[in-house]
């Protein structure tokens, strides 16, 4: 017992002793760099900084997306927009994988497509829109269709969902897709136009305060989680260059 505690104690001063002996490095470190000219010193910083600034733009593959909302009572129209440096096949097929858009897509909780007739789809979308201490249930049956490689529409179609009505009222949107120049390669850019309004209308000082900037903020959310996934999945195989013309 007495050895043990003698061995444990060794051990602890051998460990300061180090620790001592790491933080006494520490400092002439600090002192070498600090007896530095300024000149040098600065180069330091400028170098560590380019460095940096690489590294963020060999990984800037999406350009900033633009969002914009309208409000016009409760009918809401929103856009956005943003160029991705990536293959059109790879973002067609994260667009139109319907029924795993709940793995990385925020609010979007269980998809399903009921029936495929050629490029005309029904599907059924459980999902939600948060504003503030609210989260609204946001169920929408689509009657969708797919212009291969360029467009993806989408409309309310008429009917129940798992016995419950729609909680959307005449929604409508689409994305498009445009091949365009982009870091060297081909790129897409993602346009994505939608209107809608909510059957149960937002609270009105709600609305009026926040409604624009929260439904905004959703968007945003939720067109960045599918850029992201896009670039994922764009890195997981190799890249088919290809010219733009």
């Amino acid at each position: 017992m007495c050895r043990m505690q003698l061995l444990g104690q060794d051990e602890w001063i051998t460990g300061r002793r180090r620790g001592l002996g790491l933080r006494s490095a520490g400092a002439r470190n600090e002192r070498s760099a600090a007896a530095l000219p300024a000149s040098a010193r600065w180069m330091r910083v400028f170098a560590a900084s380019l460095m940096l600034f690489a590294g963020a733009a060999g990984m800037a593959a999406v350009s900033a997306p633009h969002i914009e909302v309208q409000r016009e009572g409760e009918t809401y129209s929103v856009r956005a927009s943003a160029d991705i440096a990536a293959d059109v096949p790879v973002v067609w097929g994260t667009l139109t994988d319907y029924e795993r858009l709940p793995q990385f897509v925020p609010d979007i909780h269980r998809v399903r497509v009921l029936a495929r007739d050629g490029n005309r789809l029904t599907v059924v979308f459980h999902g939600g829109l948060r504003l503030l201490f609210f989260e609204w249930p946001v169920w929408m049956r689509l009657a969708v269709r797919h212009e291969p490689y360029g467009s993806v529409s989408a409309q309310s179609d008429p009917g129940l969902i798992d016995g419950q009505p729609a909680t959307l009222r005449g929604f409508a949107g689409r994305y498009a897709l445009t091949v365009i120049p982009m870091a060297g390669r081909s790129g897409v850019r993602v346009d994505y136009d939608a209107r809608f309004e909510l059957t149960e209308a937002v609270p009105t000082l709600i609305g009026v305060l926040f409604g624009r900037p929260l439904v905004r903020a959703a968007l945003r959310g939720q067109f960045e989680a599918m850029l992201k996934e896009i670039e994922r999945r764009q890195a997981a195989q190799p890249s088919l260059r290809g010219s733009t013309s």
